[in-house]
């Protein structure tokens, strides 16, 4: 299984298209969750288990997602730390942009 953001009731072809990666479950597994526990992050924690996100969601989100970051850059390293940082920037970049219209959801997990 993998993680993923995805919206929700999409209305046209951006939003039918919309699809972020997020993690595979194992990685999931071997990075983000001792991050999230070390760190103490709320709503990176609920990407597991699948989460509503909104746009007034979206600073906290992206708060975590920075945190995650840094954390990354000091506690991993090579190919998992490329792919980590990859995963955390598109995020940061993209997840935005999901928000076009009002009322958008988005279900990241």
């Amino acid at each position: 299984m993998s993680i993923s953001a995805i919206i929700v009731d999409p209305e046209d072809e951006f939003e039918r298209s919309f699809m972020l990666p997020v993690a595979t479950e194992s990685f999931f597994q071997k990075y983000w969750v001792p991050a999230v526990e070390e760190l103490n992050l709320q709503w990176v924690a609920l990407f597991q288990d699948g989460t509503d996100v909104e746009s007034e969601d979206i600073p906290a989100v992206l708060g975590e997602v920075s945190q995650l970051k840094e954390w990354a850059r000091s506690h991993m390293h090579g190919d998992d730390l490329d792919h980590m940082l990859r995963r955390l920037e598109l995020l940061e970049t993209e997840l935005p942009k999901a928000y076009r219209r009002s009322g958008t959801v988005v279900y990241i997990g």
